[in-house]
């Protein structure tokens, strides 16, 4: 059996970004070396307006350096996060979330960071945005981002027939 040159290639480059993407990973979580707050923020309330929520909460008794906002359309609430630098303050934190849709259940939870490690998570809390004005009243639309990701995957493959063909 003879294999083409143009495969053997392709099997070589694979190889490498397996190899080469595991070893990332593995050096990345051995860099920090940060000690993670030991507690999470006090997490108690949602306000609601238009197509904004406004988060509240309460820092923690630990050391910290900034937050993750993460948030979603299940409890798990892990769809969309956001990292922010945030120094100790007196009194409660507040973070607005922006253009959420109206008529869809968002889920909330917060942590705290210090450098590169997290704390654990806030409790986690949902709101419905009732009314929010002239939005559309879906919930967010993954079609862009499907059809993002199906072009790329078909040029990719497109490619890689190419090469195996040439």
């Amino acid at each position: 059996m003879k294999i083409r040159r143009s495969t053997l290639y392709l099997f070589i480059f694979l190889a490498f970004i397996l190899l080469f993407s595991s070893k990332i990973n593995i050096s990345l979580a051995d860099d920090c070396n940060d000690v993670a707050p030991g507690d999470a923020p006090n997490f108690y309330s949602i306000s609601m307006a238009s197509s904004t929520a406004t988060l509240y909460f309460v820092q923690p008794s630990s050391q910290f350096d900034g937050y993750i906002i993460s948030y979603g359309l299940t409890n798990s609430a892990d769809n969309y996060s956001v990292k922010y630098p945030m120094s100790s303050i007196n009194g409660a934190n507040s973070y607005s979330v922006n253009n959420l849709f109206p008529n869809t259940n968002y889920y909330f939870k917060v942590r705290a960071v210090k450098g590169c490690a997290a704390g654990p998570w806030s409790q986690t809390l949902y709101t419905n945005l009732k009314g929010a004005g002239n939005l559309p009243e879906t919930g967010p639309s993954w079609t862009p981002v499907a059809i993002g990701i199906a072009g790329a995957g078909l040029v990719i493959l497109g490619g890689l027939l190419f090469l195996l063909f040439l």
